[in-house]
């Protein structure tokens, strides 16, 4: 997401020139020191186009590889259109139900920007340079916190209910961070550590993997990057996993919050441990967590607390019912 700043800053690193790559050899996980350091191919800037060779070469049309903003809309329609079926199956309002989506996604572009920028303020006032604060990439956790924002504004001031809008968005909001991450991918940023697992990714020349490693002097300037995870698509797994987690109190006819507590739990928690693998530095730390990795116990603790704030309620026998081993008459 935040690919082209990312992309700046690091080529006007790179222009002091690359340390050799074995000097810091032993920065390198186990199994990549005997690899070779590159592999010469034309200068590429993402996925996209080797993954195009890849399809062209299988016989399979070009064109049905997306790129991020396609992923972006196709995430757009498909989670709306998921919310607006469960509302009109729900007898909710579908007029209320489309604003208040609206208004998340508004809010979401807006706020993965605005987060990006807060989170440059430390180092901007370190280094006294504001261009990360003025020209930020967009972070996902923004996007998501500002989305819940925009739509609790709207829905309170047109006094509609809360936590059944936010049963209903649960799955699209997991399928959509799915569309999203893969477009991550094909752009090349957020990308991981590196890794000697054989499904390590090699990023192609000039993408952020290959500026990165190359300022570090693990390769030549114009290589491919060394295999790093591929975080990204293990973020888009995780938003298919949280929105299926999301989805089994849905079918059951709950809408009293469960659901969308199971996708922000199952995400937090999986935020944070893909989090541990990133690679990309630009992200903010303190206390050796990253910003990320903050938000995700933020927002845990707060699911834990209204968790414990709910549990004599949940508890409580129902009305009428008879416990006989507190009673035994």
């Amino acid at each position: 997401m935040r690919y082209r700043r990312q992309r700046r800053g690091q080529r006007r690193r790179l222009q002091g020139g690359a340390r050799s790559w074995p000097r810091e050899r032993g920065l390198l996980p186990p199994g990549l020191a005997g690899r070779p350091a590159f592999v010469p191919v034309a200068a590429e800037a993402n996925m996209a186009p080797v993954i195009a060779r890849w399809l062209a070469a299988h016989g399979v049309p070009t064109w049905l590889l997306p790129d991020y903003f396609q992923l972006a809309i196709l995430a757009l329609l498909v989670g709306s259109g998921l919310a607006l079926w469960l509302a009109r199956r729900d007898g909710a309002s579908s007029l209320h139900t489309s604003r208040a989506i609206a208004c998340a996604y508004v809010g979401a572009w807006l706020g993965g920007y605005v987060f990006e920028s807060l989170r440059a303020l430390p180092a901007a006032f370190w280094t006294g340079s504001f261009h990360g604060v003025l020209h930020p990439g967009r972070a996902a956790y923004g996007g998501l916190l500002a989305g819940i924002a925009g739509a609790i504004l709207y829905l309170s001031v047109h006094r509609q209910p809360l936590v059944p809008f936010f049963d209903r968005v649960a799955v699209g909001t997991g399928l959509a961070f799915a569309f999203i991450r893969t477009g991550c991918f094909l752009s090349g940023c957020d990308y991981g550590i590196p890794t000697s697992h054989s499904w390590g990714v090699r990023f192609p020349p000039h993408s952020l993997a290959a500026l990165d490693h190359a300022r570090r002097g693990f390769i030549p300037v114009g290589a491919y990057s060394l295999p790093v995870h591929p975080t990204e698509l293990y973020e888009a797994a995780l938003g298919l996993l949280a929105a299926a987690l999301a989805a089994v109190p849905l079918v059951r006819g709950r809408r009293d919050g469960t659901a969308f507590s199971v996708f922000l739990g199952a995400y937090a928690m999986g935020r944070f441990a893909i989090e541990g693998l990133r690679g990309d530095l630009d992200r903010g730390r303190l206390l050796s967590l990253s910003t990320a990795q903050w938000v995700s116990l933020g927002l845990l603790v707060s699911l834990l607390a209204s968790l414990l704030r709910l549990a004599p309620s949940l508890l409580r026998l129902p009305h009428g019912f008879h416990d006989s081993r507190r009673d035994p008459r």
